[in-house]
């Protein structure tokens, strides 16, 4: 199990909120999926900040696993980012990944009251979201043009 610690982005500060809000506005749809990859990936993660900040995890489905998935395979392989910053990205989702698994695991009855760690159901401050929004951003500085994104069939 990863810690925040180990990440290397506690306390990180949001810096490409304007474009963010642009992405927002203009390439996500008011429901369902995108159509392009910017802003489906904006949407992906903003409904894991959501998950984990408004309601700990406690919807957590593969839906949300693929999601962390898809923003690190969809980042780290479109070329823009160095090493560093892919792993620092790579640690982030499954550190997401992990609490919203783990709560999955514990709304199931696969652990007890007794053995649960609270802090391990979700992780809720924004230093992470924030970074991994920021990346796409940058993804969308160096693609300013909409990509074409196929919808996936969610469960």
């Amino acid at each position: 199990m990863l810690s925040i610690e180990i990440i290397g982005i506690k306390g990180y500060k949001q810096q490409h909120l304007k474009e963010c809000k642009f992405i927002w506005k203009n390439m996500v749809p008011k429901s369902g999926q995108a159509d392009n990859i910017q802003g489906e990936l904006l949407r992906e993660a903003e409904k894991l900040r959501n998950e984990a900040c408004d309601n700990g995890n406690i919807n957590w489905d593969s839906n949300f696993s693929w999601f962390c998935d898809n923003i690190y395979g969809t980042l780290s392989g479109s070329g823009i980012f160095d090493e560093e910053k892919c792993e620092i990205l790579r640690k982030a989702l499954t550190y997401i990944k992990e609490n919203g698994e783990y709560a999955y695991r514990y709304n199931q009855g696969l652990i007890s009251d007794e053995e649960c760690d609270p802090a391990r159901l979700a992780y809720t401050d924004d230093d992470l979201y924030d970074y991994i929004e920021d990346a796409i951003a940058e993804y969308y500085i160096a693609n300013k043009e909409p990509v074409p994104y196929e919808a996936k069939e969610l469960y």
